[in-house]
């Protein structure tokens, strides 16, 4: 066997495993979608959590989506009482977007059924697996600290490494 041929079969074994790993994913599809969100309304929700309130325009901006695509994204959810709107305390023109109490505790469920789930599937390997996970876990985000997306001409995401720190 050559070096090419063992290199394409570990490759199609990459691909093979990230589809499974996909189902796996899916498989917990039903815990989010019975919170009746869309995906890309579970993102934002997730994006709110994580930065807090955030205006309409940083919204489009990570979603790469248009100002009136994340508006009438933030209306709708503002409608459901996932969200909601207030004034920015230091520019009264500005309008934020919060988590309502909503808003959290639908992501509170899913993030204590996420764990339930991945824990039960964790607690079923063997010592082994389960330092091998630990081991490709902490790889996966110390790479991904490692670089930045910027986006480039015509939307073309740019993959740059991060500058090392001193």
């Amino acid at each position: 066997m050559t070096a090419s041929t063992a290199s394409s079969e570990k490759t199609e074994e990459i691909h093979d495993l990230l589809k499974q790993w996909r189902a796996v994913m899916a498989a917990s599809r039903p815990r989010w979608s019975a919170a009746d969100l869309t995906f890309t309304q579970l993102r934002a929700l997730s994006a709110i959590a994580k930065t807090g309130p955030l205006r309409v325009s940083a919204l489009a901006e990570q979603f790469d989506i248009g100002l009136a695509a994340a508006s009438s994204l933030a209306d709708r959810m503002v409608q459901r009482k996932f969200i909601s709107r207030r004034a920015d305390p230091d520019d009264r023109r500005i309008v934020l977007l919060e988590l309502s109490p909503r808003g959290r505790k639908v992501l509170e469920v899913l993030e204590r059924g996420s764990v339930d789930h991945f824990g039960k599937l964790i607690a079923r390997m063997t010592p082994t697996e389960r330092a091998a996970l630990a081991t490709t876990l902490r790889a996966f985000v110390r790479l991904s600290a490692e670089h930045t997306l910027e986006k480039g001409p015509h939307q073309m995401l740019i993959v740059r490494r991060r500058e090392a720190k001193c």
